[in-house]
């Protein structure tokens, strides 16, 4: 039953890498530790919404259980927060305003605390905003950062979207058959195209191969939105709304799996394991009439011992439900670039932010470097800037997995 050890271990976060490195920065702050939950005590969720040219509002929300694991006596029943926000420059960070709040959360009742505050714009701007969530005595110290687009063409910075029982939706994935309803603000329309691309099969691609030649993506269906109703989610897939010369989209996500981000069937299992395998061990287990113990045997043939076997399936997987939280776009986190990155090392040591692009440093000094850039206009939609100089390293990380070990930063350093 081996597999079943990820049930309890896809939320036991790791503190596996040390945020620190003296690589040069893009920017004046390391954002390595947004892709660290076990860096932190708390991690909360933000959303920005431009409801009108000169005013954006932010929300965000936090688990109760993380504020209530924060506090030293378990008999208190409040928890201040501390909220500070920068508003940067996109183009080049300089600081436009920034402002400081307190919250105060009882944490007595409820799945989760929720917070709002309002930031003030200036009209055709882009920015870069920071948020700094902070408690001193209780070692509460989380940074986040998201863009906030303040520009007269369609994005996704002028809407959000609501289930139809009014929770606000703080990701960009839903599960199959979930309708929501978008609400919009500041310069759109009431009416918007949405285009729907269906659910296609992942293929594996090392850092150090280019992506083949591909035909303009044709959407499998196009319909009209009207802000307000209700749209029906009713495929697995993406849904593409709003179109502009820019390609600036707000991207919707719809999965299957009722429990995403986390992994907790068989059945979601089998296909991040082209991460690991062979096309010959993936289709093995693919055919196999009973895929759990075919999943089983192939974990337990890396290492030949039950005790690794079932540490390395709950880091892996625990791995690829963080890179769904983190990144999904198009498709489920754990198939975009940074998902695979992320799974197969580990959270960054460091993460530098340009105005469009991600730099991950692995390692102290010298690390390996991975940038990833945004060229889609699409919200969290990153490509890497692939390289075959990768070829060495990846061939050295997927050795370790498949020797029946965990990969993490250290073995950059030590091997």
């Amino acid at each position: 039953m081996l597999s079943l050890a990820l049930l309890s271990g896809c939320w036991t976060f790791q503190r596996d890498v040390s945020p620190s490195s003296t690589a040069s920065r893009s920017s004046a702050t390391d954002f390595s530790s947004m892709y660290n939950p076990g860096a932190s005590v708390v991690n909360p969720q933000i959303k920005a919404y431009v409801a009108s040219d000169t005013e954006a509002d932010v929300f965000f929300r936090i688990r109760t259980q993380e504020l209530k694991n924060a506090l030293a006596n378990p008999l208190e029943k409040e928890i201040n927060i501390y909220v500070k926000y920068y508003l940067r420059s996109s183009s080049d960070f300089q600081l436009a305003d920034t402002s400081s709040m307190r919250y105060t959360f009882d944490v007595s009742t409820g799945d989760y605390m929720y917070g709002r505050f309002k930031v003030s714009l200036a009209d055709k701007t882009s920015y870069k905003l920071v948020v700094d969530f902070v408690n001193m005595r209780y070692d509460i110290r989380k940074r986040l950062i998201c863009d906030l687009k303040n520009t007269p063409v369609f994005n996704d910075d002028k809407f959000i979207a609501k289930t139809t029982s009014d929770e606000f939706l703080y990701n960009n994935v839903v599960p199959v058959g979930r309708p929501l309803v978008l609400y919009r603000g500041a310069d759109c329309g009431t009416t918007v195209d949405v285009e729907f691309y269906g659910e296609k099969k992942y293929v594996s691609l090392p850092p150090y191969l280019s992506s083949p030649v591909k035909s303009p993506n044709v959407p499998d269906s196009i319909f009209r939105y009207t802000f307000g109703d209700t749209l029906h989610i009713d495929k697995a897939g993406f849904y593409a709304i709003g179109s502009t010369p820019k390609n600036e989209k707000f991207g919707i996500v719809s999965v299957e799996n009722l429990s995403y981000p986390t992994i907790t069937k068989v059945s979601d299992m089998l296909e991040p394991m082209k991460l690991i395998c062979t096309d010959k061990e993936f289709a093995k287990v693919d055919s196999s009439a009973n895929q759990k113990k075919s999943i089983d045997a192939f974990w337990l043939g890396l290492s030949r011992n039950e005790k690794n076997a079932k540490e390395q399936i709950r880091v892996f997987y625990s791995r690829v439900a963080l890179a769904n939280m983190f990144f999904s776009s198009r498709v489920e986190g754990w198939q975009t670039d940074r998902g695979m990155i992320y799974v197969m090392l580990g959270p960054p040591t460091v993460v530098n932010i340009t105005p469009t692009s991600e730099e991950w440093v692995y390692g102290e000094n010298n690390g390996m470097l991975f940038t990833f850039e945004n060229i889609s206009g699409l919200r969290n939609d990153f490509s890497l800037l692939r390289s075959s100089a990768y070829q060495s390293v990846w061939s050295q990380v997927l050795t370790t997995w498949r020797s029946g070990k965990i990969f993490t930063v250290s073995k950059l350093n030590n091997e």
